[in-house]
């Protein structure tokens, strides 16, 4: 599926997502500084609605590509219009070796990447904990992690907020490796906070 990803369909496809998130809703951001202009990254934060793709769609200008549940290329024609987007499928209930081969190859190409590591996506009054592995990535290849928290409900015309917090490179911070997950898991949690705020 690697080969499908169109990038001018990606392009087109985000012109429209960013004049229909900015009609739906009211977008509040803070932290758009953060996203690094001159190295690939990995943007990761929580997930609660399918459309939290879009909204990082909506305010980044970068080419992004997503890690997305394996669910969403279950029929071929699905298959075909996410691939087309430059996604790459996952399966979240286990070690997803083919996912992890796609990320090392897209990672060495230096592309900008998403990651959900909830997994899936729920309610604001849910937490849902963290699959590790994320920061290992970071330490691993020296990549950049944008850490990321979202607060809303989306329900059309009401607030729809972000908070986009200070890369990390995990081959840098003093702490023990086995700290690494928990680390970037609070990081979300603040950042969730600070964007209810906004």
């Amino acid at each position: 599926m690697e080969n499908n990803y169109d990038i001018e369909f990606y392009r087109k496809f985000r012109k429209f997502v960013k004049a229909f998130m900015r009609i739906t809703y009211n977008i509040k951001v803070e932290g758009l500084e953060n996203i690094p202009e001159d190295e690939n990254y990995i943007l990761s934060g929580n997930h609660l609605n399918i459309l939290d793709s879009w909204l990082l769609l909506a305010l980044i200008d970068d080419d992004l590509r997503f890690m997305v549940d394996k669910k969403l290329y279950r029929y071929q024609s699905w298959a075909n219009f996410f691939s087309k987007l430059g996604t790459f499928p996952i399966d979240p209930q286990k070690i997803d070796i083919n996912a992890m081969k796609t990320l090392f190859k897209l990672i060495d190409s230096k592309e900008k990447i998403v990651i959900f590591p909830e997994g899936k996506t729920h309610s604001l009054k849910e937490d849902v904990p963290f699959k590790p592995g994320i920061p290992k990535i970071s330490q691993k290849k020296g990549t950049l992690i944008v850490p990321f928290g979202i607060n809303g409900s989306y329900l059309p015309f009401t607030d729809l907020k972000i908070s986009i917090g200070s890369p990390i490179n995990y081959k840098l911070v003093n702490m023990p490796s086995s700290e690494y997950d928990i680390h970037l898991e609070s990081e979300v949690r603040l950042l969730q906070k600070k964007a209810e705020l906004l």
